[in-house]
């Protein structure tokens, strides 16, 4: 099945595309997924979380591919990055929601061409825009995730998520995947049961959740500087430990040096509050670390680039093949060198 037809089946409402790096082709995917849309008669909305089709990019200065929209299709972009798209639209809503392009609104392409979107920058503001771009007939709103701003795939943003992963990141193909592969599984934690959940949502903040349902709460000013003082509330009865906020590499060094650590599950708000980098990663769970997400984040495939703008590549069929053997259960999608298999 191909993954257009999977998002129709499960009824998504909202997709995020999640860039791992700049240039990992997330507009390419983007593109990709309107065309298939177009094919598939599937109404769509886009929008994103940063700007997004300007035809070079404004940090690095390299050839970006351009977003082209076709007929029917819903919009929400900033003022200024609508002015300078060459596609005609219907205006259809002021937001109120203002971005440094100005504020964003929602349109009706009545003529397909090349658009630039920038739209909110808030998790607030961004559930306002996918509602309403719902409300004017988007089956299923594409938001095109910008650079450090993962955030936008968080579930309580959207429905799912889409991972785009590249050349890019590295000349060294082992570290790309590396890096992919950490992605995924943070993003993709095991959940809780309801009534931890539950005990978590009444305390809102990190604290120690012992075999008897008793909660410690550690006396810490915040999660990232406080990994000593919980692991030293940490006991042989500990079953959980919450943690509120960002989770850094120091923070769990601190918790994975607990004498207990095999004995208790450390729960998260979702992956994108992980910090930490993927040696790391593998070491700390070598000595025990156990982790869960109070929402898991439903990946639904992962978009693969494989060429560099700094003009390396390399070889597709390599690529997919070894990023299959990690990742299972999840379309791979070279959307550079052919897209997907039916």
């Amino acid at each position: 099945m191909r993954l257009i037809e999977i998002i129709k089946n499960k009824n998504y409402k909202s997709i995020s595309i999640v860039g791992l790096a700049k240039n990992a082709g997330k507009t390419v995917a983007l593109n990709y997924l309107i065309e298939e849309a177009y094919e598939h008669n599937l109404s769509i909305g886009i929008t994103s979380t940063g700007r997004d089709g300007e035809s070079v990019d404004l940090v690095t200065q390299t050839h970006k591919p351009s977003i082209y929209v076709t007929e029917g299709m819903l919009v929400a972009t900033a003022k200024r990055a609508l002015m300078l798209s060459d596609c005609k639209v219907e205006i259809l809503e002021s937001t109120d929601i203002n971005t440094p392009m100005g504020e964003v609104i929602l349109a009706k392409v009545r003529q397909g061409g090349n658009i630039q979107i920038a739209g909110p920058v808030s998790a607030k503001d961004m559930k306002i825009v996918l509602k309403r771009l719902n409300f004017y007939g988007a089956e299923v709103v594409l938001v095109d995730g910008a650079i450090d701003r993962k955030a936008v795939s968080s579930p309580i943003i959207t429905d799912a998520c889409i991972v785009a992963t590249g050349a890019v990141i590295s000349r060294d193909m082992k570290k790309v995947i590396e890096k992919t592969v950490h992605a995924v599984e943070c993003y993709s934690f095991k959940e809780p049961t309801v009534e931890v959940k539950k005990i978590i949502k009444e305390i809102n903040k990190t604290c120690i959740i012992q075999n008897d349902g008793n909660v410690i709460i550690p006396d810490i000013e915040t999660s990232i500087t406080g990994g000593k003082k919980i692991n030293d509330k940490i006991n042989e009865n500990t079953a959980f430990v919450y943690i509120k906020g960002a989770v850094t590499s120091i923070l769990l060094k601190d918790i994975v040096n607990s004498e207990f650590i095999k004995n208790f599950d450390i729960i998260i708000e979702d992956g994108t509050k992980i910090f930490i980098d993927s040696t790391l990663w593998n070491d700390l769970k070598r000595k025990g670390l156990k982790i869960k997400s109070l929402n898991t984040i439903d990946v639904i495939a992962v978009t693969l680039n494989p060429l560099s703008p700094s003009g390396y590549f390399f070889d597709s069929e390599e690529f997919k093949s070894k990023i299959k053997h990690y990742i299972h259960g999840i379309k791979i999608i070279d959307v550079v060198s052919g897209g997907e298999e039916d």
